[in-house]
């Protein structure tokens, strides 16, 4: 069985981040893409756009690195499950992310919620 387009599409995002390629990343944002970070830190909140999206992803202390795990997609949605690790001042972060997505009909992300897996430590790694 082939991989669905979109988690293709989404597995090279992943791959692009890990190297820093974040035109490759923004390719693949709708214009007016929306991310949702769940908790209570720093990056807590939601941010509208690909300029704000953009800030607050390159802003993250650490710059984490992105291992995929899963990835399942549909025409309309993605989730991937991503071991996230980064270092910074001495703190550890290494978190599962489920990331559920969804796309527009140009099949970009429209709007994506960062749930980790160990709340507290992801936000402890980014107060």
């Amino acid at each position: 069985m082939t991989e669905h387009p979109n988690a293709a599409t989404a597995r090279r995002s992943y791959e692009a981040w890990n190297i820093g390629g974040l035109d490759v990343l923004r390719e693949g944002f709708a214009e007016d893409v929306v991310f949702h970070f769940a908790g209570n830190n720093a990056m807590s909140g939601t941010y509208r756009g690909q300029d704000a999206v953009m800030d607050v992803l390159v802003s993250q202390p650490g710059f984490p690195h992105a291992e995929m795990e899963t990835i399942l997609a549909s025409d309309d949605h993605i989730i991937a499950f991503l071991n996230v690790t980064a270092e910074r001042d001495g703190k550890t972060l290494d978190v599962v992310l489920a990331m559920p997505m969804k796309l527009n009909a140009e099949g970009k992300i429209r709007e994506v919620w960062y749930l980790a897996n160990d709340q507290r430590g992801y936000d402890e790694f980014y107060s």
